[in-house]
């Protein structure tokens, strides 16, 4: 299971939470393929609720 979390606005990040640990990901139609791990700090982030028909490709088992 993914857990998405916004990050930032401009350019849009999204956070990606799995089993495997913390992703940055490109708020974009196929951005799971374009993923990084995400080394940082962040504070008080947002669950997202809604992709706005954004699909991230991201595949069924979650991982990829």
């Amino acid at each position: 299971m993914v857990t998405l979390y916004e990050y930032t606005r401009r350019p849009r990040y999204w956070v990606a939470h799995n089993e495997e640990g913390y992703w940055l990901v490109p708020a974009r139609n196929g951005g799971w393929e374009e993923r990084v791990p995400f080394v940082g700090h962040a504070v008080a982030l947002r669950p997202l609720d809604d992709l706005e028909g954004i699909d991230l490709g991201i595949p069924a088992d979650g991982k990829g």
